[in-house]
């Protein structure tokens, strides 16, 4: 945490009083002209602060901190998190380090991103701040055939995570977007390197998006009618960097005990999609039935016509709620 964020902490937390920069130089520890080219940085990004002569600075009103210490004042699990302003995307990011040898459990955050994607080559819009971005870089002991499971232990961690910070109920689409009521709020993509002489990942990449508020502009037309936040207006402070810790906390609690798949039953009861009449797609093959369960092994499984099928990957849609 560099010096910036640390007297903005400080004087967030006593808003609405007045700080010495003498105070302010004791506990961070640097010089009082130090302090005075902090507040003004801070100044100029447009906190509210004000600076009186021989008595010391005021933040007016309480801000929404979204810092690595701000979340790990919320966080049980040791991880290192990396923060970015303004990115192409967090899993662009996050596999680079993951080729320059970055350890598993590191988070990284894209407050902006530009080039935010979803499965199958979509995109998600992502440019604004009022959503959470974000990858964690893994490296598990796991055959390619069983990488399904990153994916629905990540879906799992981000619905209790928003049910557990907002108190609003979450349901799950197969294989990984999480809805509030009938429109979704969140999305998930995982990406993995395959060490082809044994068939074991080399790595696991798990990208989060969530919309904490509506883009600033509003959700594109070609959404706006599927797309959804968690809050419409503003948020409580502090809110993203309770969602993010609990959203790590959760995905290494499940992800930690690879044998205890207790997940699976959570995921299945938090479906929206069994007992509905469903279209698969997978390449060029559309399937029609209806989803009947989700197996022990995260597929899904569809009675059609032809009897009951088991899809390990593609995208459903839900044709009739």
């Amino acid at each position: 945490m560099n010096l910036k964020e640390k007297v903005l902490n400080i004087l967030n937390n006593n808003v609405g009083k007045t700080i010495s920069g003498a105070e302010l130089a004791k506990q961070t520890e640097v010089s009082r002209n130090s302090i005075w080219k902090a507040i003004n940085s801070l100044k100029n990004e447009g906190y509210e602060i004000t600076s009186t002569s021989n008595v010391g600075y005021t933040l007016n009103k309480s801000v929404d901190i979204f810092n690595e210490s701000s979340i790990k004042s919320h966080l049980k699990s040791p991880c290192k998190i990396l923060i970015y302003n303004k990115e192409g995307s967090s899993n662009t990011i996050a596999k680079r380090l993951t080729q320059e040898g970055e350890s598993e459990g590191t988070v990284v955050i894209v407050k902006s991103q530009t080039e935010g994607r979803g499965r199958l080559g979509r995109s998600f819009i992502s440019t604004s701040e009022n959503g959470v971005y974000m990858s964690i870089i893994l490296k598990p002991s796991l055959p390619a055939s069983e990488a399904l499971n990153i994916t629905i232990i990540g879906a799992i961690a981000v619905a209790e995570a928003i049910e557990r910070t907002s108190g609003i109920d979450t349901q799950i689409k197969w294989v990984n977007d999480i809805y509030m009521g009938k429109k979704k709020v969140s999305g998930i993509l995982t990406e993995a390197g395959l060490n082809f002489e044994n068939g074991m990942l080399d790595y696991a990449v798990i990208g989060i998006g969530v919309n904490v508020l509506p883009p600033d502009d509003g959700f594109a037309p070609e959404i706006e009618e599927i797309a959804t936040s968690i809050y419409k207006k503003s948020a409580p402070c502090g809110y993203k960097a309770r969602l993010v810790a609990q959203i790590i906390d959760t995905f290494f609690e499940y992800y930690n005990q690879p044998k205890n798949k207790a997940y699976i039953e959570k995921y299945r009861k938090k479906s929206n999609i069994i007992g509905k009449e469903i279209e698969v797609s997978v390449g060029n093959e559309l399937v029609t039935g209806v989803a009947v369960d989700i197996d022990d092994n995260a597929n899904l499984v569809v009675r059609t016509s032809l009897g009951e099928r088991a899809f390990y990957s593609g995208e459903a849609r839900i044709k009739r709620w």
